[in-house]
């Protein structure tokens, strides 16, 4: 009974679900191998509205090693990441909802196993130079939304998603070849830049593993800076980015009309408001706006705005509340292209797709987070060009660290 009660104890209050392997993990990560895991899994029920009524449950599996060149070779400041992801299961915006940010943001990139990094790593003086390359989603170190991914829908988390949809631009976990270099000339600064290559063909299901360039359409180019500073003696980060993509893309109302290149910007905020009495402990306000090339981009901009209580008790410092909003805009000139084509059939077609979020994140353990929420969305058939009413989905998110 005493070694049962001893091993609970270690599995609630452990910071990793599998432990340390009985002191291996540790030992490896002297040695230079740090293994790294999660597990995230998101239910979605659309109780009210949309097309129809359903649930529907997708998750995801996440695993890989980072070598520390230092230890293992002698190559000081060096790092190689090794990534895969397994998704699966079934999208509940799409079978019941119809709308196009998803109410389950694990879901999406083909439902298959796919390599998500093969990269390398390399600080120069000290970190002040940082350089990437290899193969990995560019959205890993670009355009990221900090804790956006307290929420559910994939609108907030943890990129804009007309990013991807309007130009070669790639989230996690799709990877792409490229490289990039960050300087950080004080701690509060960073600038950086980069080269992506642009593959359609990476998206698909069955090139999950796919690691050639074959099928290249160009090369996205993007920049982006970044400032950390208080307000009032809080703290705050702020970013800003923008990008080209030289690939030639269709117009936005004329299939046949290509246009040579594509172009697109953010910014995002990141503040925390009020504090709780500790560092990690404080109300936080996140807001994000982004746009994307008029000619060429369907899904033209976005707009994020939310409120992440983080610690809200005493007795509770690492769960949180999230109540948030953001709306996916969709290119007024496809709409109007729309209606005119429709010989009056489509009238007061919607230009944007919302959703309100709002939830309770539970830290159950150091390693699992239960976060139930409640999802309103907002005019779902605005990027199909129907009306479709408003729905209502209630949420579970589970995440585990491995």
């Amino acid at each position: 009974a005493h070694a049962q009660s001893s091993f609970i104890d270690s599995f609630l209050t452990r910071p990793t679900m599998t432990g340390n392997w009985n002191g291996g993990r540790t030992k490896l990560e002297d040695a230079g191998l740090t293994f790294k895991g999660f597990y995230d899994g998101n239910f979605a029920d659309a109780f009210s509205g949309g097309k129809r009524q359903g649930n529907g449950y997708a998750q995801q599996l996440g695993f890989g090693v980072n070598l520390d060149m230092g230890k293992l070779f002698g190559l000081q400041g060096g790092t190689l990441h090794i990534a895969f992801n397994q998704r699966q299961g079934r999208s509940v915006s799409s079978d019941f909802i119809g709308n196009r940010l998803a109410v389950q943001e694990v879901y999406g990139a083909g439902e298959t196993l796919r390599l998500t990094e093969l990269s390398y790593e390399q600080n120069f003086d000290h970190g002040v130079v940082n350089t990437k390359v290899g193969f990995a989603p560019m959205g890993n170190d670009f355009g990221e939304i900090e804790d956006g991914c307290d929420f559910q829908n994939v609108g907030f988390c943890a990129h804009a998603q007309n990013l991807p949809a309007s130009s070669g631009w790639s989230d996690y976990p799709t990877g792409k070849w490229g490289g990039r270099i960050k300087i950080t000339p004080v701690p509060s600064l960073y600038l950086e830049t980069g080269v992506y290559d642009v593959n359609p063909g990476y998206y698909e299901k069955n090139n999950g593993l796919k690691i050639s360039m074959s099928g290249s359409t160009g090369a996205l180019i993007p920049v982006e800076a970044g400032y950390k500073m208080t307000l009032g003696g809080l703290p705050g980060e702020y970013k800003v980015g923008a990008y080209y993509d030289t690939s030639d893309a269709a117009s936005v109302t004329n299939s046949s009309d290509m246009q040579s290149g594509r172009y697109g910007f953010y910014a995002i905020g990141h503040q925390m408001l009020v504090n709780f009495g500790t560092p990690k402990r404080g109300l936080v306000a996140i807001a994000m706006v982004s746009y994307s090339d008029p000619t060429t981009a369907l899904f033209q901009g976005s707009v994020l705005g939310g409120l992440i209580a983080q610690g809200p008790f005493a007795s509770r410092p690492n769960d949180f509340i999230d109540l948030g909003y953001v709306r996916a805009i969709l290119n007024k000139r496809a709409v109007d292209a729309k209606e005119a084509a429709s010989n009056g059939t489509l009238t007061n077609l919607s230009t944007g797709e919302g959703v309100l979020e709002f939830g309770y994140g539970f830290r159950a353990t150091p390693w699992l987070t239960i976060h139930p929420n409640m999802q309103y969305v907002m005019d779902p058939g605005t990027f199909s060009y129907t009306h479709i009413p408003n729905a209502w989905v209630f949420g579970l998110q589970v995440k585990a660290v491995l």
